[in-house]
């Protein structure tokens, strides 16, 4: 169930990623250079209300420095980098944890050796 969840989180972070991509190509489509946008400002193009009003609770009732010294750094990044990164750590960590057995888990049942239907010779 982790495996999965993993899974999901990081191909979910990697079509994020082509998105933003996708937008950052198409907004330096008429110009020379490609110009990477950072990931507050697509936040603010998207949902601009969401953004304001969770730098208002993390100032004034939470723990300012997390703003500060957290947010605010993730945030001037392209956004391109950052859903890239979240993709590998969460593909990564899926790929860590060990795969069970369908055997193990009951659901595949292992032919009998000694039952004769099952003999492999006899093919």
């Amino acid at each position: 169930m982790m495996r999965w969840l993993l899974r999901f989180f990081g191909v979910s972070s990697l079509a994020t990623m082509v998105f933003c991509g996708l937008i950052d190509l198409i907004a330096s489509s008429d110009k020379v250079e490609t110009i990477f946008r950072p990931l507050g400002t697509l936040w603010l193009n998207v949902h601009g209300q969401s953004l304001q009003s969770l730098h208002a609770a993390l100032t004034a009732n939470g723990p300012s420095w997390l703003w500060s010294s957290l947010l605010l750094p993730i945030l001037s990044q392209p956004g391109i980098f950052v859903f890239g990164c979240l993709a590998l750590i969460f593909l990564a960590l899926a790929l860590m944890i060990p795969r069970r057995d369908l055997r193990e888990r009951g659901r595949l049942e292992r032919p009998d050796d000694h039952d004769p239907r099952y003999d492999r010779r006899r093919h």
